[in-house]
């Protein structure tokens, strides 16, 4: 059997271990490779780096955005307190500037995205590390621009400065007058040189440059002016004159006034040195002056009407009252003018005692009672001022101060349910004014003040009055009235149930009726009168107390009892005493009498007022309000 051989162990080639190391190192450096690049990622991102600072204000770490806002908010503080020294060293020379509020950031937000010089992307993360570990912060400075206040201030220093040096004298100056600007343009001479000292104002801001900054002067031309700055002050734009609504005051007209920039550049350019240059204006009238304004306001009346008043004290007090709230009111055209709104409300904490007025049928004293002899007057006026009617009601009865159909009723105060307004619309294209007051003979005055442009008036009047039903004489038994005796109700009068058409006529300057309008048909309710008597005499008297009228046949009377038509009473002395006449306002309904209708026709009332514009007639209201309480004064206090 042949020798077998025996194998030999064979140790690691060097070769494997260094493809080994190899391809460690290849690992780090790719996972370094790949650390750096999202360093250098980080790096390029929206932070900024560590220890960096804008004008000594630490940012580091914050976003762009929350950088921005800070440096807004905390930079303007680092200029607090301090100054600036202007130095003129050959004269000695030395003026301090008042550095708060002089400059600001410009373009921030654009400044800040090359605080850090981010261009090169690889080399951002070495330089970020870099940042990381140093030892004081990286300080950059922004733009700055001058604030409008701080130009102002920059400029009155740099003029203050001339005159101390007693260079002043060669600027170009101008004077502003109503039609042109007056320039005398500066010659050339010794002067500051302005722009540098800007540039070191700005470099002693941010720190780059001393904070005092030295003066030089040099021979230099005059400068030119602001030509926009200029053109910012003279400008206007024309403006007519109008009547403020809130004050009541006209506000002035404005004359236009503009002048061409660049021809004044180059003609002031081409005078000569110390020479005058003129630079007219061109001027904008407006088309409403202050003048013309202030000759046509008012000027004209348009509608004036009185009405005859009659009453108690309070009636009188609540009429003037009403119409001391009226006086010199302004209605601008197309405005709507509300009597409640200017009025109300009608109580006594507002200066109104208590008169009759119609509630649920009845007169009573109520709070503001007599101001529908107000309104009805106003409205009266207004129609013929022409003025168009918005709002209108008549009252339940016929009225006794104004011709029927051209009475206005109120009641309730401004915006409150069932209140019931007089209002109308200034349908002119001027101001009207309203004058309203009550003169020493009992007259309530009410006139409209406008601007008659169209010399048309408005002459209202009432025509084919019908009384469609006579009141009749009611008796009501009342143990409160001595027997023998009649007492009259005061607060059931009697009114007739009457019906009466409303007119306008149109008339021009000359008196010519342009038109005649129908208006409407007011209908006025029935009021019977009331009697009281005792209820143990209506066989004395003769009254049927189912019906309440005077239907029976009248017991005689005693001889100590008078006729009961007399409605007398004994006295203590056997005297009779006449309480009331409970036969004063019988009718022929009370005979039982068929009366048929009356019909008036009244002409139209003659007016003397200027004519005014034309308007389109009223409307006609569906029905005559009837609500209750009756609407002729303000809604009674709880409890009437």
């Amino acid at each position: 059997m042949g020798e077998k051989e025996t194998g030999k162990r064979v140790a690691p080639g060097s070769a494997g271990g260094k493809k080994l190391a190899l391809v460690i190192a290849a690992f780090a450096v790719g996972v370094l490779a790949v650390a750096y690049v999202g360093l250098c990622a980080f790096a390029s991102g929206a932070k900024l780096w560590p220890h960096t600072s804008v004008l000594g204000v630490d940012v580091s770490g914050l976003t762009y955005a929350q950088a921005e806002e800070k440096l807004t908010a905390e930079l303007p503080l680092k200029w607090v307190g301090k100054t600036v020294e202007l130095y003129e060293p050959q004269s000695g020379t030395r003026l301090e500037l008042d550095a708060e509020g002089l400059m600001e950031p410009s373009d921030l937000a654009e400044s800040l995205t090359h605080v850090n010089d981010r261009g090169n992307f690889l080399t951002n993360g070495g330089r970020y590390v870099a940042a990381l570990f140093s030892r004081g912060n990286a300080d950059f400075g922004p733009s700055l621009r001058y604030t409008e206040a701080g130009q102002k201030r920059m400029d009155d220093t740099l003029a203050e400065l001339t005159r101390e040096l007693g260079i002043d004298g060669n600027e170009t100056t101008y004077e502003v007058t109503d039609e042109a600007i007056l320039f005398e343009k500066g010659v050339t001479g010794t002067a500051v040189d302005a722009d540098a000292v800007r540039t070191g104002v700005t470099a002693a801001l941010i720190g780059t440059g001393p904070e005092t900054v030295n003066i030089s002067l040099v021979q230099a031309p005059p400068a030119e002016p602001d030509f926009e700055a200029i053109h910012r002050e003279v400008y206007a734009e024309a403006a007519d004159a109008y009547l403020d609504k809130d004050s009541g005051e006209i506000v002035p007209s404005v004359t236009g006034a503009d002048f061409d920039v660049e021809a004044a550049r180059a003609a002031l350019d081409q005078a000569a040195e110390g020479s005058k240059c003129r630079i007219p204006l061109t001027l904008t009238e407006p088309g409403l002056s202050t003048e013309a304004l202030t000759a046509s306001l008012f000027r004209d009346t348009l509608g004036a009407a009185a009405t005859k008043f009659t009453g108690t004290a309070d009636r009188k007090k609540n009429i003037a009252l009403a119409c001391s709230f009226l006086n010199g009111q302004v209605v601008f055209p197309g405005d709507t003018f509300s009597f409640n709104a200017v009025c109300s409300p009608y109580s006594t904490s507002n200066g109104y005692g208590k008169a009759g007025a119609y509630v649920n049928g009845k007169t009573v004293d109520t709070t503001a009672g007599g101001i529908c002899q107000a309104s009805s007057t106003l409205y009266w006026s207004t129609l013929k001022a022409n003025l168009e009617t918005v709002e209108r009601h008549a009252h339940r009865y016929e009225p006794n101060y104004i011709k029927g159909g051209l009475d206005a009723t109120v009641y309730g105060d401004a915006g409150t349910s069932g209140s019931l307004d007089f209002q109308f619309k200034n349908n002119t294209d001027y101001p009207v004014k309203i004058e309203a007051y009550v003169d020493s003979d009992n007259y309530v005055r009410v006139a409209v003040y406008g601007t008659d442009a169209t010399g048309i008036h408005g002459e209202p009047y009432s025509t084919n009055r019908v009384v469609t039903q006579y009141a009749q004489t009611t008796y009501e038994a009342n143990p409160a009235v001595a027997q023998g005796t009649t007492q009259k109700d005061p607060e059931r009068t009697a009114y007739n149930a009457v019906s009466i058409e409303t007119y306008q006529q149109l008339v021009d300057a000359s008196g010519n009726v342009i038109s005649t309008n129908y208006l409407y048909k007011t209908n006025y309710k029935l009021r019977d009168a009331v009697i009281f008597y005792n209820p143990a005499d209506a066989a004395l008297w003769g009254i049927d107390p189912a019906t309440g009228l005077k239907t029976l046949t009248p017991v005689t009377p005693t001889p100590d009892v008078a006729d009961p038509a007399e409605s007398t009473a004994p006295t203590e002395s056997g005297a009779p005493v006449v309480s009331g006449d409970p036969a004063q306002t019988s009718s022929p309904a009370e005979t039982g009498a068929v009366t048929p209708p009356v019909v008036e026709s009244r002409p139209p009332e003659e007016t003397a007022q200027p004519p005014v514009e034309s308007q389109a007639p009223a409307a006609e209201p569906s029905a005559a309000p009837t609500p209750t309480p009756d609407p002729d004064a303000p809604l009674p206090p709880p409890g009437v």
